[in-house]
């Protein structure tokens, strides 16, 4: 849609541009005209006696373009018309409207009557005009009174009707014409708009409507023909048009180069000047005319300028259309150099012109700004395609190298799983080879190296283990602590090697002596045993310690040809469910036990209840 809207604004605007300019009509030659005059010293006329003065006081004039000076006084000048025709006739008198005019007036005298006043009416085509009537054979003369607030040059026209009616109509008609085509091109970028979103074709109708109505009051309409009420209107539009039409283009091309991302610091600036001409804005009622027409042309100079500025950017950068918008910042500062020095230089001649520059101009901005929004549009299109082919080339290319890497992995599967299962295997056995070493050295930590009996961190686990199955299971738990009587006495005889033999030799009996698994020895530390029967009571625990303690005392230990005889004492304490137990409680029963049987006299088994504690 966005295609066929641009493709439309370019053949509309190349059928407006083409439309003819018409010109104007003349005077019916029937019609003497003499020369102008300029009256020498207009600050002693009045209109009681301007009629009187002699042609003395009068200075000719070269040609129809008038000089009106920046004179407190005012301007004085004369025209003569002399109807040479049999019949009376009807001219229209016209003067080119300046905003610096801040009054004029004009007078008119047939043949020798008195002066009478005759308005001049400001239309909306630029031009003051009054209705005359000629009678024939008659001579009129026409009094002008000017006030300027600057030195300007204007142009004085008499038309007949016809030539006055196809002067107007075709005015409107290209006025019309220029200022309905911009807005039409608004209108297109507003639809844009709508149809894509993009925030720049809004800018762009903001833009084109503050152009229509640019181009709209250089060409007549402007606020002080709608409010001539109001004269301090005067010039006030033009600072405002101008300072808003910058700032809505500078924030165009913001968003349309997206100068946010490709350079922070030149977006910003943008940003502020176009911030200090809205701050311009409102002050602009403080200046008068001329200072106001002189800051819009300073803006207008100082934007094209910041857009050469950008334009340069995007051509460093080489952006596709960073040369496109420098031509057309540069075709608008050669536009607006044009029509200043033409007026400035050329005057009045060339006045009647200006219509034909500022149709060209403007729409010759219309133009190229659309056609830079189109090659933005077609550059967009090009790399879309661009990317679509690549995305189509680079998805070949993966399901191509996805068939080969398929192929490659059936080839490679049977392998693969070879592999796997070998691997698979070998960490099998790695991790049984671990279970083992784990098992083996889970079981070195409990085992006390020299006796082959559990160890006291053994102990510990397996006493509480026992005491909370027993609270359990509300069954009898006994400990039977035993020591060697006077083991001291064996290292000091015999050696720590004997000791340790002995040591050695009361582990094998206690392991012979326990018949149930259930039933768990220790070497608590040093010389003392200790022994954990589950499920017996204080008289079974009492056998078991008699019996290993009897064995022990009749048994004989061999070491290097000696005989040794050792003897054990015993103590013995039995959990049976009683209030504040632990096995702390139980370990110490037992010990108080064991340490009657040696104060007692030793290679004995002594008892010790848990309520005596």
């Amino acid at each position: 849609m966005t295609k066929y809207l641009i493709l439309l604004t370019l053949l509309v605007s190349s059928v407006l541009v083409a439309a003819p300019i018409y010109n104007v009509g003349t005077i019916d030659q029937r019609i003497v005209v003499n020369d102008y005059w300029r009256i020498v010293s207009p600050e002693k006329i009045t209109t009681n006696n301007i009629a009187t003065l002699d042609k003395s006081a009068w200075k000719q004039l070269k040609n129809k373009a008038i000089l009106v000076n920046n004179n407190s006084k005012g301007n004085w000048f004369v025209i003569e018309l002399f109807n040479n025709a049999t019949s009376d006739k009807w001219l229209y008198f016209t003067l080119g409207n300046n905003p610096f005019i801040t009054k004029a007036q004009l007078y008119t005298q047939k043949n020798k009557a008195a002066v009478s006043d005759a308005s001049l009416i400001l239309q909306n085509n630029n031009l003051r005009i009054n209705h005359l009537y000629v009678p024939a054979n008659s001579t009129l003369r026409l009094y002008l009174f000017v006030v300027s607030e600057e030195n300007i040059t204007l142009n004085v026209d008499l038309y007949d009707e016809a030539s006055f009616i196809d002067l107007t109509s075709n005015k409107h008609f290209n006025s019309g014409l220029a200022i309905g085509g911009i807005i039409f091109l608004a209108l297109v970028e507003l639809l844009w708009f709508f149809a894509t979103g993009l925030k720049s074709a809004l800018l762009l109708t903001g833009y084109f409507i503050i152009r229509a109505m640019l181009l709209a009051l250089l060409l007549g309409w402007n606020l002080y023909y709608l409010l001539p009420q109001m004269p301090e209107l005067r010039g006030v539009a033009l600072p405002l048009l101008t300072a808003l039409a910058s700032i809505f283009f500078l924030w165009f091309i913001i968003e349309l180069f997206n100068l946010k991302h490709e350079d922070k610091k030149l977006a910003r600036f943008i940003r502020y000047f176009c911030w200090l001409i809205l701050l311009y804005m409102p002050l602009s009622l403080l200046f008068n005319v001329a200072q106001n027409i002189t800051i819009s042309i300073l803006i207008y100079m100082l934007t094209t300028t910041l857009l050469v500025i950008i334009a340069y950017f995007l051509i460093k950068r080489k952006n596709r259309l960073g040369a496109l918008l420098a031509f057309i910042s540069l075709l608008q500062f050669i536009f607006m150099v044009i029509i200043i020095v033409s007026t400035i230089w050329f005057g009045v001649s060339f006045v009647e012109y200006h219509d034909i520059l500022f149709y060209v101009a403007f729409w010759l901005n219309g133009l190229l700004i659309s056609f830079l929004l189109s090659r933005q549009y077609f550059f967009e299109v090009q790399d879309k395609e661009i990317a679509q082919r690549l995305a189509v080339e680079n998805a070949i290319s993966s399901e191509k190298a996805q068939k080969e890497l398929y192929n490659l992995q059936q080839e490679n599967q049977e392998i693969l799983e070879q592999h796997v299962q070998e691997r698979t295997l070998e960490l099998n056995i790695a991790l049984q080879e671990l279970e083992a070493a784990n098992q083996e050295l889970a079981r070195k930590n409990t085992i006390d190296e020299l006796t082959g009996l559990n160890n006291r961190r053994f102990y510990d686990q397996k006493i509480l283990a026992e005491f909370r199955r027993s609270k359990r299971n509300l069954t009898p738990l006994s400990l039977v602590l035993i020591d060697i009587d006077h083991f001291k006495q064996v290292n000091d005889t015999y050696g720590h090697q004997a000791g340790d033999l002995c040591l050695q030799h009361l582990a094998k009996i206690i392991k012979e002596n326990l018949k149930r698994s259930t039933d768990i020895g220790c070497r608590y530390g040093g010389e003392e045993f200790c022994l954990i029967i589950p499920d017996t009571d204080t008289l079974g625990a009492i056998e078991l310690a008699e019996n290993l303690r009897q064995k022990v005392s009749i048994a004989n230990f061999e070491f290097e040809q000696q005989s040794i005889k050792i003897t054990i004492s015993c103590g013995v304490a039995t959990y049976t469910q009683e209030d504040d137990a632990s096995p702390e409680k139980l370990f110490a029963a037992a010990d108080k036990a064991l340490y009657k049987a040696k104060s007692n006299g030793r290679n004995q088994t002594w008892q010790f209840s848990l309520k005596d504690l």
